[in-house]
């Protein structure tokens, strides 16, 4: 077989299966395949970011993947002041942020700052804890390459049992 010659295996029906590469083309490609590997490791989550007015939070999805908790980060930051329509139990949940030490005024970015990890119920509630006004969580929250929750594969239902109802 010559250095550049590609050669292939077909089925019965005359269809190519595999192919028979020479080395040095082999070689080419696992080293485009160490170029085509993410720049930076995801570690066991996948970070997702929300960034609005003055703050920007940090976290990552945990659980069911049709119905996910939401983990945000220490660092995180919250805005200052809710909408005057946010629902009361968001507004009863950051107070209780606030007075269990959980959330800590940051002066300097004029924001709420997270002191330590918290995981709440969904990603909605956590948008809605940082944005202080009610957001679609699986809509806001995007991953480093720009894809929401949604648009990664969360919350979506499984369709076999929509069609069975």
């Amino acid at each position: 077989m010559a250095e550049s010659e590609t050669r292939f295996i077909t089925d019965k029906n005359g269809n190519r299966t595999h192919a028979v590469i020479p080395y040095s083309v082999y070689e080419q490609l696992i080293a485009l395949k160490g170029l085509l590997s993410p720049v930076s490791k995801l570690g066991d989550h996948e970070i997702y970011t929300l960034s609005v007015k003055n703050a920007v939070a940090k976290g990552y999805p945990e659980g069911v993947r049709q119905k996910p908790e939401f983990v945000i980060l220490k660092g995180s930051q919250a805005v200052l002041e809710p909408v005057e329509s946010v629902p009361e139990h968001v507004q009863n949940l950051r107070e209780d942020l606030l007075s269990e030490g959980t959330l800590e005024l940051d002066i300097q970015n004029n924001c709420f700052v997270f002191v330590k990890d918290l995981k709440l119920p969904s990603a909605s509630t956590a948008a809605a804890i940082v944005a202080g006004n009610v957001r679609n969580g699986l809509d806001v929250w995007v991953n480093r390459e720009g894809f929401s929750l949604k648009e990664s594969g969360f919350g979506v239902k499984n369709k076999k049992r929509l069609h069975s109802k």
